[in-house]
C-alpha cells in the first residue's frame, strides 16, 4: 500500500467513525460525507478486509473495524490535545497538525503522552476521547489512591501519576525541570514554599502547581 492511500484509508475510518458517533452510518451519509467519491473503492476494500459489513443502505463496522477506527480517532484527538495543550496552538489550527502525528504515534508512546495529560476526556473541540488501557488503569487508581502532591506529608516519597493542568505554560515548566509521570518525589517542607525533592535537586513549587501534581504516595504503591 503506497502513503496516499495508507492515509486515505485512515481518513475514512475516521469518517466512520464519525458518522457512528454524531450521524447515522448510512451509504446516505457516507455519500454526503464524500461528495468528490475519493472514498468508494476504499469502502470496497474495506468489505473485502472485514473492516466493514455492506448490508443495503447500512455501513455496520465490524469489530476489527471498531477497533482500528477507535485506535485512529483516540490519537488524532490526543494528537490535538497535546499541540494546544503543550505547544499552545489555538484549537482550529491542530487539524493539518494533529493528521500528521496520528500516523506517527506507536501504541506505547499514545499511552505515554495520555498519561503526561493527564488522561483528557475531551479534544480542544469538545469532542470525547476515546478511552485507552492508561485510561481505565488511572480509574482505578484515583478511586483508591491518587491525590495532589500537596496532601503529602514531610519526608514523603511518591510516584508522579499525571498532570492535571491545561495550562501550557505552566505544563511546559513542569516538563522542563523534570516532574512528569513516573517520576519519584519526596516532600522536603511545605512552609513558606513547597520543595520537593526530584533526584539529587531540590525544587520549589508554587501551592497551585503542587495542587495539579497528582501522585501515589509510596505506603500506598500495591
Amino acid at each position: 500500500m503506497d502513503l496516499e492511500s495508507g492515509r486515505n484509508k485512515d481518513e475514512l475510518l475516521e469518517m466512520l467513525w464519525r458518522l457512528h458517533e454524531f450521524y447515522e452510518l448510512t451509504m446516505t451519509a457516507f455519500r454526503q460525507h464524500d461528495p468528490t467519491g475519493i472514498y468508494g473503492g476504499y469502502l470496497r476494500d474495506f468489505a473485502s478486509d472485514g473492516i466493514v459489513r455492506l448490508e443495503g443502505e447500512r455501513i455496520v463496522l465490524t469489530p476489527a473495524g471498531m477497533e482500528q477506527a477507535r485506535g485512529l480517532v483516540r490519537r488524532h484527538r490526543l494528537a490535538e490535545r497535546l499541540i494546544v495543550d503543550v505547544l499552545g496552538m489555538r484549537p482550529e489550527e491542530t487539524e493539518k497538525p494533529a493528521c500528521e502525528f496520528e500516523h506517527l504515534l506507536a501504541p506505547e508512546l499514545v499511552e505515554a503522552i495520555c498519561t503526561l495529560l493527564g488522561h483528557p476526556r475531551f479534544c480542544p473541540h469538545g469532542v470525547a476521547i476515546p478511552e485507552g488501557p492508561c485510561c481505565l488503569e488511572a480509574k482505578k487508581q484515583v478511586e483508591t489512591t491518587v491525590i495532589p502532591l500537596t496532601q503529602l506529608a514531610k519526608g514523603q516519597e511518591a510516584r508522579i501519576v499525571f498532570l492535571n493542568t491545561r495550562d501550557p505554560a505552566r505544563l511546559q515548566k513542569l516538563l522542563h525541570i523534570g516532574l512528569v509521570p513516573g517520576t519519584s518525589v519526596t516532600i522536603q517542607q511545605h512552609y513558606p514554599a513547597l520543595v520537593v525533592e526530584v533526584g539529587h535537586s531540590q525544587i520549589a513549587l508554587e501551592k497551585a502547581i503542587g495542587e495539579e501534581i497528582r501522585v501515589v504516595p509510596q505506603h500506598l504503591r500495591p
